[in-house]
């Protein structure tokens, strides 16, 4: 097995990544090793969790990260807000925060559709939810063990809460023609929460790809989720958990930059106008320090209401504390 101070002396020397073997204010681990935070507040990629421990800290230490992301695609904008802790190189917490805002024409036309053209004007509305997510390292080390095939391996859950399953749609005119009913319930949902049970293999290769460093993460997600639990969860005629794939390939060919591409697929259990798609990105993330880093992406979700090509780009700025 390398050490991590054999290792850190060895990378020095070969100017791959930055490394100290001392403690410091945002940890000691590599740079670039924590991934960066996805969209539902777990460290790994954009839109997927990797088995590696949120922030820069050893096995002796505690640290955070803060996380501010955005996604345009037309008529949808998705803005998240969130904080995650790794406890000891073991544990990592997380919170998210999320806001999908819905433009105008894509309730009016949402409206006009259910309601065989009777209500054809509405103004736009949003989707909140919210995300606790736990964490386990379970064994192997994607870094420093590197003369071995083991990958690190990790178990997490996210138990996410949908707040706008009932919100009411109000037309134009302020009147309200399905009280108690939101954008998720119109479209099939039949519950507002649910647990999200993943596991995620990710190693880490040093020099493995023509000198570059080369990252691959596999995730196995169970869900009951529709759309990432933002319209909501189950449906009239399914109502169990679905097994999801995700994965991530990232190469990294200076200390500070990262390059590379995702993969999510998804149940599709309601159909119809909310029929779901395998998303994937692509992106590229700079980490100058370990203070911060910014990552931009082009991102593909497939097919959403009324958008059957849902695409646009994608910005997520973390911060180690």
């Amino acid at each position: 097995m390398i050490t991590k101070t054999a290792l850190g002396k060895t990378l020095t020397a070969a100017g791959l990544l930055a490394f100290s073997t001392q403690s410091t204010a945002t940890g000691s681990a590599l740079v670039a090793t924590g991934g960066i935070t996805s969209f539902e507040g777990t460290a790994g990629g954009g839109i997927t969790p990797w088995a590696l421990i949120a922030g820069y800290g050893s096995s002796e230490e505690v640290q955070g990260t803060a996380a501010l992301q955005m996604l345009n695609v037309g008529d949808y904008q998705l803005r998240t807000l969130g904080a995650a802790v790794g406890i000891y190189d073991r544990v990592e917490l997380s919170v998210q925060r999320q806001d999908l805002k819905i433009g105008a024409g894509i309730v009016s036309n949402v409206f006009n559709l259910l309601t065989e053209g009777a209500v054809s004007n509405a103004p736009g509305t949003s989707i909140g939810q919210d995300i606790l997510g736990l964490k386990v390292k379970l064994l192997g080390d994607a870094v420093f063990e590197q003369d071995s095939w083991l990958p690190q391996l990790s178990a997490g859950l996210q138990y996410k809460k949908n707040r706008d399953m009932n919100t009411d749609l109000p037309l134009v005119n302020g009147a309200v023609p399905i009280p108690g009913v939101g954008v998720p319930a119109l479209l099939g949902a039949t519950e507002d929460a649910g647990t999200d049970l993943y596991l995620s293999a990710t190693k880490l290769w040093l020099g493995g790809a023509m000198g570059n460093n080369l990252l691959l993460n596999l995730t196995a997600r169970m869900t009951k989720a529709n759309t990432f639990g933002l319209l909501g969860f189950e449906s009239a005629t399914d109502d169990g958990y679905e097994l999801e794939w995700e994965g991530s390939a990232v190469l990294l060919p200076s200390p500070s930059t990262a390059v590379g591409a995702e993969w999510r697929t998804q149940s599709d259990r309601l159909g119809g106008l909310a029929e779901e798609e395998t998303v994937t990105d692509f992106f590229i993330a700079y980490f100058p320090d370990k203070h911060w880093s910014l990552t931009a992406a082009y991102v593909d979700l497939g097919s959403l209401p009324f958008e059957s090509n849902a695409h646009g780009f994608y910005l997520s700025v973390t911060v180690n504390l």
